[in-house]
């Protein structure tokens, strides 16, 4: 991994991981899987057979189970994770964030494989994947990376079509006059091509995610951005972290986990997109 981006241990290798692991952790709770497993299943059933990004920390979980999910899939969408916090852009204006600080940011997009020049010219779309409570984040992202198709010479327009965003949300009654995050957000004339679906889920299981729950993964704000981001031991914090990455993994490779999974999205009705028909086949056969 490069140092301009965060490291993080790859859970696949475990000798990466040694002592780092340990027999005795506590086990997986069984209703916290059921959770990750019910809103992997919507975020693939509506992302139409694209690559998936997870945008900053709050989303690890559905890495790291999606990762063991699609593990020797043949066919399964390419999963990155995308080390990003930055909830507001300081005055709303990329230029407010020091050059060498974005170039540095950008070198850990390339290093994630999102920078505007591969999702212009990846064989199948990205979507990008995040918790969303008033879009900020999303937001910040979005204009960072036109800057950054600017300062390549990208064709803007070639990113921007191919972009899906999914945002997971806390779950509420659905009416004509519920809020919704996307309304009046006056930066998606940026992206006046792009898909924007939600995902809902609990708000619990929500708020651990983003708020109490350790995470393998330092925070890369953009303090850190252009600071040497090379290996160092783990804290307690990603200790736990990093065993509960283990065993959303090792629960994703079980033949019957990948058999919930693929029930779950076959009985979405985007199971007519031929693309999710083809996952559904492909997780059953895995």
């Amino acid at each position: 991994m490069s140092d301009d981006a965060p490291f993080r241990w790859n859970i696949a290798k475990r000798e990466q991981l040694g002592s780092y692991v340990c027999g005795d952790a506590a086990p997986l709770d069984a209703e916290h899987l059921k959770s990750v497993r019910r809103a992997c299943a919507r975020i693939l059933a509506l992302s139409d057979g694209a690559d998936l990004a997870f945008v900053g920390r709050s989303p690890e979980n559905f890495f790291d189970y999606l990762c063991g999910a699609f593990d020797g899939v043949d066919g399964a969408p390419a999963l990155h994770l995308v080390p990003f916090s930055m909830r507001w852009l300081p005055g709303g204006d990329v230029g407010s964030v020091d050059r060498a600080k974005r170039d540095a940011l950008y070198a850990s997009f390339a290093a994630a494989g999102v920078d505007p020049a591969a999702i212009a010219a990846g064989a199948r779309g990205l979507a990008l994947v995040d918790l969303v409570a008033y879009g900020g984040t999303m937001e910040s992202l979005v204009k960072l990376l036109h800057d950054h198709a600017a300062r390549d010479g990208v064709d803007w327009n070639a990113v921007q079509r191919r972009l899906t965003i999914l945002g997971v949300l806390s779950r509420a009654k659905n009416s004509p006059n519920t809020w919704r995050w996307q309304q009046n957000q006056d930066w998606l004339d940026l992206i006046p091509d792009a898909t924007i679906k939600n995902v809902s889920a609990a708000a619990d299981f929500l708020s651990r995610l983003a708020g109490d729950q350790p995470k393998v993964t330092r925070s890369f704000h953009a303090g850190r951005w252009g600071e040497d981001q090379s290996a160092a031991p783990p804290t307690a914090d990603q200790r736990a972290a990093l065993n509960l990455a283990v065993q959303l993994y090792d629960a994703g490779r079980a033949k019957p986990e990948r058999a919930a999974l693929a029930a779950l999205i076959a009985a979405a009705p985007e199971m007519r997109q031929p693309a999710t028909r083809s996952l559904v086949t492909a997780l059953k056969r895995g």
